[in-house]
């Protein structure tokens, strides 16, 4: 019996620089956190596919602070 994971499937093959603008992101998501502080980052990549990360948990405060690029 095989056991589902909870982690996102990540495909094999994610090119290099979105992977690497994914792990920029996350960076920052991660220095939020130890400050204390609230973040939503994220990138569009050329062909249009959003990418977006937040530490924060009220929707209301994600709506209102996201940019309306990411949305």
């Amino acid at each position: 019996m095989t056991q589902k994971s909870n982690l996102p499937r990540i495909p094999d093959s994610v090119d290099s620089e979105r992977l690497q603008a994914m792990q920029f992101v996350a960076k920052m998501k991660e220095s939020a956190e130890r400050c204390g502080v609230g973040f939503i980052g994220g990138f569009i990549d050329p062909n249009g596919e959003k990418f977006v990360m937040t530490n924060l948990d009220d929707q209301d405060d994600i709506n209102r602070f996201m940019p309306e690029s990411l949305q």
